[in-house]
């Protein structure tokens, strides 16, 4: 027998393992599941209140704009527990159109247990016949975080701290081509500063660059395609976006260098009630990239159950399915599962070396009209875990 024929044995032993590690961790980890019901018995709270607050609107339109805000609470590996307030406006830009979907702009102040502050104002506004879209992300955080270093087979055992001072803004137009095809144009700028690690540690060892901080600023073009039913908990549609963005000292940065993304998403409704979702998405960095621009695995959103940069390169790929299902009242529930890997090229991934991942979670609705859920989380990875507790749909 050769080594190509022990290799698919190898692999599906290997699967076979992570899938008896994941389900001892679910029936044996008692500890995880108190705090899942601790989250989910809070969230309920909360969400009675809000409820009981929520003013409505009487007019018999939404033309006038509708505000919702409320304190909070999160929960994740990268941040503990963190508290909160958000503020969020939702409207339209044309009276009485049903055929444009609902605009919005939030606020957001958050501070952890990790000693971690963040303020972020973001925004999605749909013009009349959404023939413009703009999209907005502005953020100031201080935030002390973790690396084990770049690759994929980083060792747990590098792991280090670290913190950064962070401004970032990134505004994005997108115009109508044809139906549902758009084509955009956007400016990225990202400022790290007070930049805090360990000498001679991981950064100093493989001279990982952006740890003195600086500039990162460049300029993108964007092609995509959107058809989802809703912006918050879509049931139905497509929605997919290529980007490429190149920094370089013309945008002032003081790096060099360009990324290329892609995020694609596919919803399917099974019933009125259950609705299967799945994601794939790839980004490839060229030229000297710094850290806070890498491709990072893991995080809230895709591969839940491993710290958002576990595995850290130039190139990602990752691809994630997700079952949501509605219960009664405001209740959910979902089953997610995803794998994905970082390489330092495109041409180095290898189906051997996936990561792989998988969970479970509570959906709250937090509001019935904007189909806006408070999402319960917990995934497993190889060897981590982690709950989540967070605003909004992962995808």
């Amino acid at each position: 027998m050769t080594k190509n024929d022990e290799a698919p044995d190898e692999q599906n032993h290997q699967g076979l393992i992570f899938c008896k590690s994941f389900l001892e961790r679910i029936l044996l980890s008692q500890s995880y599941m108190i705090k899942f019901i601790q989250a989910f018995l809070l969230a309920v709270i909360f969400l009675c209140v809000k409820s009981y607050a929520e003013p409505q609107d009487t007019s018999g339109t939404r033309s006038r704009g509708k505000f919702l805000y409320f304190p909070f609470f999160i929960r994740s590996p990268e941040t503990s527990v963190g508290f909160g307030a958000a503020n969020v406006l939702f409207f339209k830009t044309r009276q009485h159109d049903s055929l444009i979907r609902t605009s919005d702009l939030n606020l957001v102040a958050l501070y952890t247990l990790r000693k971690q502050m963040v303020f972020v104002l973001g925004s999605s506004v749909y013009f009349p016949e959404e023939n413009v879209i703009l999209r907005l992300q502005t953020s100031y955080s201080h935030y002390p975080d973790k690396t084990w270093g770049i690759g994929n087979d980083s060792p747990g055992g590098l792991k280090e701290d670290y913190s950064i001072h962070q401004f970032y803004i990134n505004p994005q137009l997108l115009k109508r081509l044809v139906a549902k095809w758009y084509a955009g144009i956007s400016y990225e700028f990202q400022h790290i500063g007070d930049f805090v690690y360990e000498t001679n540690g991981v950064f100093d060892q493989q001279d990982i660059a952006g740890r003195y901080g600086g500039n990162m600023a460049g300029g993108g073009l964007s092609f995509s395609y959107d058809s989802r039913n809703n912006a918050y908990s879509p049931s139905k549609g497509i929605s997919g976006e290529l980007s490429l963005v190149s920094h370089s000292k013309v945008f002032g940065s003081d790096f060099n260098f360009t990324t290329i993304s892609l995020d694609a998403r596919k919803y399917f409704s099974l019933s009125p009630k259950r609705v299967l979702a799945m994601q794939f998405i790839l980004k490839d960095n060229k030229g000297n990239v710094p850290i806070r621009s890498l491709a990072m695995l893991g995080g809230s959103e895709m591969m839940r159950g491993y710290y958002y940069g576990r595995f850290t390169d130039k190139d990602l790929i990752a691809y994630q399915l997700e079952l949501r299902q509605f219960l009664f009242w405001r209740i959910g529930i979902v089953a997610f599962g995803g794998l994905g890997q970082v390489a330092e090229r495109i041409s180095d991934f290898s189906p051997g070396d996936l990561h792989y991942a998988g969970g479970g979670g509570l959906r709250l609705m937090v509001s019935k009209s904007e189909k806006l859920n408070l999402r319960i989380d917990y995934g497993f990875g190889r060897q981590s875990g982690g709950l989540y507790v967070i605003l909004k749909e992962a995808f």
